[in-house]
């Protein structure tokens, strides 16, 4: 956690939760089965629609550059979302469109309005070994962050707002501040030289600009 006050008066927040679990979710004919820490909800979609790589974020506000310097992890207004998946995925498109209309169940937020209209597919800056094919984004800059987005978010935590840093995160106070955002993020950590073995990093992010 990280406190900062700033020479505008106000004082940025940042929570950060990060867990590692030491699995592949992508290993032909594994099933995971136990689920410790890590949210088995995000690891079923993992398995399921086959996700390599898995970013999303819900903001409210914008962020005053000016003001307040740059945030530790940037975000746009309302939501935004954007997945790799993996090679061996032959629909695309199909596994997309599922996947966002059960992360808008897991998450409470209107993710299933994305279509292809609002879905990009990137291609530009990304790594030489990287296939653009199996990459989509999409934001939704109208999506309203409410609690009933923070609590589903609290509740990947593995011992939700019931411990540690997290009891400090009361929702009233939460949202009455200037800007409010909370992100997910997964992706694939190497555990070796050659990448044999793998492991899942799951990074919680919450960041806050409150009045004082």
């Amino acid at each position: 956690m990280v406190i900062r006050p700033l020479h505008s008066g106000d004082i940025y927040a940042s929570f950060q939760f990060r867990t590692l679990w030491d699995t592949d979710f992508l290993q032909e004919r594994k099933t995971v089965s136990h689920y410790w820490l890590f949210p088995k909800s995000l690891g079923q979609v993992l398995s399921k629609f086959s996700v390599q790589e898995l970013h999303i974020s819900s903001t409210q506000g914008f962020w005053r550059t000016m003001q307040w310097g740059q945030p530790f992890i940037p975000s746009p207004p309302g939501a935004e979302l954007w997945v790799w998946f993996h090679h061996t995925v032959t629909d695309v498109y199909g596994n997309w469109k599922e996947l966002t209309n059960v992360l808008s169940g897991i998450f409470c937020a209107s993710l299933n309005f994305i279509d292809s209209t609002n879905t990009g597919q990137p291609s530009a800056g990304l790594r030489n070994a990287t296939d653009h094919r199996f990459l989509r984004y999409a934001t939704l800059p109208c999506e309203i962050v409410c609690t009933e987005n923070l609590t589903p978010w609290k509740k990947l935590l593995p011992c939700g707002s019931k411990a540690g840093l997290a009891v400090l995160m009361k929702s009233e106070k939460l949202f009455h501040s200037s800007f409010h955002s909370q992100t997910v993020h997964i992706r694939p950590l190497c555990q070796d030289a050659l990448c044999t073995n793998t492991a899942w990093e799951l990074r919680q992010t919450l960041s806050v600009m409150f009045d004082l």
